[in-house]
């Protein structure tokens, strides 16, 4: 409907999966190299996580693109079914020809089976790929598992892939599900897009669809980002909104005024404005009231309005003298400033991989991207974990961990360096391979907040603890605890509750994190520095 009117070939925000839309981001071309590298393993699951639209299905299409020829690969779109209706899906996907008046599971999976072994002698590769996979029955996943038992010396006959929401990560954590979760060789969690990601993205969509002019400024995106949390799906519903309301009022542009309008009706909040609406037309019998009052007002400041005007004029006298001072001292701190050398714009594309082998290099593990895999691959099969967040230098000095940061110079590029010493006034980084010492004013300058640290996660760990929470992870707590408290007062238990909660509040306020009882990334390095263990750290332990 406003596609000529914006001069557009077509809908540029269409939920449809047009691959001449596709927009990969960092985040999308990590999710990616995961799942390939994973592929190209020996490993029997291969796993995807994410919210609702940040991309899974995108990412999964790419990766189908890049299978090999010799593959056979069975879709699995609906996994809301049985054991035994699943091992149908997958003979139909297939090709396998099966009984339908033979009920028995065994028929199945013995059929499955003689297909692994003729295809590896042939020597192809099979692969399933199952989408919203948090919608599997424990008992199907451990069917799945069953599955993946076939093998030779070197190689597994089938890889399962699982795309699923994040519901999926609690589920595999289960004890019951154990063996299937020690069989995941690459995993990685999707997050949505940050602010320069969106910008990228949409400026992409529509230059696809002809439009290569600012229809959202850069205000506008900010709005659209708080209003999306960088979700792409959501991303493309509020913008075909926004923009069919500036066609209505033909505007060449979207504003803020007709986003946010947009965002209530895609969110459905305008049945609680015309509620609020509704209850005003209520009160409209108080305005002679409220006008009388008024007027009186009116009268009262007009009468003191010559002796406050002299009061003014001497308070704003003092403000302007203030802000000039501010100006002048701002102006000398700038110019004391260490200023950030960049690297050359040929060795953009190159920073990320300095940047994590610089980061490993902390650890004393030497990472070779070429033959180790993804950076976070890489150190699961060093015992560590990658910690992907998004934060300031406030949180970053509590982590007290060295960390690769996204910097983004004044033409919207991304480059990555790694944050390997900060005090209060100064950061050491190493840039592409160049040690520099700036200041924490000069790094917050082109440091957006997204950031990835290494760090020792509990065997098991997935998702913060909270009360009531039942897990191996919390008997590794006790023992920790009781280790910090010099003790073996604490039983080991399985349960998180009570008495364990408060012993943590009083831990967290020790160290000066936030008491709110619930284990998480923050309060796990914390009892890893408080137990002793080896790790690089960003300045001196509190």
């Amino acid at each position: 409907m406003y596609e000529e009117h914006f001069g557009l070939t077509d809908s540029p925000f269409s939920i449809a999966p047009d691959p001449r839309y596709l927009y990969m981001s960092e985040r999308h071309r990590e999710a990616l190299a995961h799942l390939v590298y994973g592929l190209n393993s020996e490993g029997a699951f291969i796993l995807l996580s994410g919210d609702v639209g940040t991309g899974k299905t995108t990412v999964s299409r790419c990766l189908l693109e890049q299978i090999p020829e010799q593959t056979n690969l069975a879709l699995v779109l609906n996994p809301k079914v049985s054991a035994q209706e699943l091992l149908d899906t997958i003979c139909d996907e297939l090709g396998i020809v099966y009984s339908k008046t033979h009920s028995s599971i065994k028929h199945r999976v013995d059929l499955i089976n003689l297909f692994l072994l003729r295809s590896f002698a042939e020597g192809k590769r099979t692969v399933v790929l199952i989408d919203e996979a948090q919608n599997l029955d424990i008992e199907v996943l451990e069917q799945l598992r069953l599955l993946t038992n076939l093998e030779t010396n070197e190689h597994k006959l089938l890889q399962i892939i699982l795309l699923g929401q994040p519901e999926l990560l609690d589920i595999l954590s289960q004890p019951e599900l154990s063996q299937l979760a020690q069989r995941i060789t690459a995993r990685y969690h999707l997050s949505p897009l940050n602010q320069n990601e969106l910008n990228t993205y949409v400026s992409h969509r529509l230059g696809v669809a002809g439009c290569h002019r600012s229809v959202f400024s850069k205000s506008v995106l900010k709005t659209l980002f708080r209003l999306s949390r960088g979700i792409p799906r959501l991303v493309n519903v509020l913008c075909d909104r926004a923009l069919l309301g500036a066609y209505v009022q033909n505007k060449q542009y979207v504003d803020n005024r007709t986003l946010e309008k947009a965002a209530k009706e895609v969110f459905g909040e305008h049945k609680r404005n015309t509620h609020k609406a509704s209850s005003w037309l209520k009160r409209l019998w108080l305005y002679p009231v409220y006008l009388t009052a008024f007027a009186g007002l009116t009268v009262t400041l007009y009468l003191n309005y010559q002796s406050l005007v002299d009061e003014n004029d001497r308070i704003t006298a003092q403000l302007e003298a203030v802000q000039a001072q501010e100006k002048k001292t701002e102006a000398d701190l700038q110019r004391k400033e260490q200023t950030l050398i960049w690297p050359d714009e040929t060795v953009r594309l190159r920073t990320n991989s300095l940047a994590y082998q610089s980061l490993f290099l902390r650890w004393n593990m030497n990472y070779q991207p070429m033959e180790n895999g993804t950076p976070c691959f890489y150190a699961q099969t060093k015992g560590l974990s990658c910690m992907e967040s998004n934060g300031d230098i406030g949180y970053l000095r509590s982590l007290n961990r060295p960390a690769v940061l996204s910097l983004y110079d004044g033409k919207g590029n991304v480059y990555y360096a790694t944050l390997i010493q900060l005090d209060d006034q100064q950061a050491r980084v190493d840039f592409a391979g160049n040690e520099q010492i700036i200041s924490v004013q000069q790094l917050e300058k082109f440091w957006q907040g997204d950031f990835v640290l290494l760090w020792n996660k509990p065997p098991g760990y997935e998702l913060s603890i909270k009360p009531g929470y039942q897990g191996e992870e919390v008997r590794w707590l006790t023992k920790k605890l009781n280790q910090i408290n010099q003790t073996n007062l604490l039983p080991e238990t399985t349960v998180y509750q009570t008495d364990l909660v408060e012993i943590i509040k009083q831990f967290q306020l020790s160290q000066g994190i936030e008491a709110d009882g619930i284990v998480g990334e923050m309060t796990l390095i914390h009892i890893n520095d408080a137990t002793g263990f080896s790790a690089p750290v960003l300045g001196k332990r509190s």
